[in-house]
């Protein structure tokens, strides 16, 4: 029978530990900004197209692209990290840290992490461990979060995991 695993792991790799974050829905405080944005240009838009379509006339279809927009961001900044954890699937084998993302609509991509006895790990404690450090991304200018197994039940389990991961890489 096939392993779905075979072209991803090495040979002396092995699989510690699975899991998925929490589906529910959560936005962090790095969501707000984006959301408030959103609204703001959609307010501004909508006080355009009141004014407007006091003046007469179809002017006030105008703002209709603008609303939609800050709709939309404010949408994406509430919806986009809930929807991400539903698609996601961690893995942490004896070298690697792995976040699989399969959206229908996208296809399946996975993201590889080594583990040294130099990455950087921390925990919140309750449900999120990061490992390594933030970067840029090669699509945008903007700075990218630090890998993440987020809103984990067992975050602690996985951070001793990986502290001993790198105790047996030095």
């Amino acid at each position: 029978m096939n392993d779905p695993w075979d072209d991803i792991l090495a040979d002396d790799e092995e699989i510690l530990w699975q899991g998925r974050p929490s589906p529910l829905f959560a936005m962090s405080r790095a969501d707000f900004i984006p959301m408030i944005f959103g609204l703001t240009f959609s307010a501004f838009a909508l006080l355009w197209m009141s004014f407007a379509a006091i003046g007469g006339a179809l002017m006030w279809l105008a703002g209709l692209p603008h609303f939609a927009v800050g709709m939309a961001l404010a949408l994406y900044a509430i919806c986009r990290d809930t929807v991400a954890r539903r698609y996601s699937y961690y893995t942490l084998t004896n070298q690697r840290a792995i976040i699989g993302l399969f959206y229908p609509w996208r296809g399946r991509s996975l993201r590889k992490f080594r583990i040294t006895k130099n990455t950087k790990i921390s925990t919140d404690h309750e449900h999120t461990v990061v490992f390594g450090r933030a970067g840029r991304s090669k699509r945008h200018p903007f700075p990218t979060r630090a890998p993440q197994f987020s809103r984990i039940d067992d975050a602690e389990k996985v951070y001793h995991l990986m502290r001993q991961i790198q105790k047996e890489k030095s």
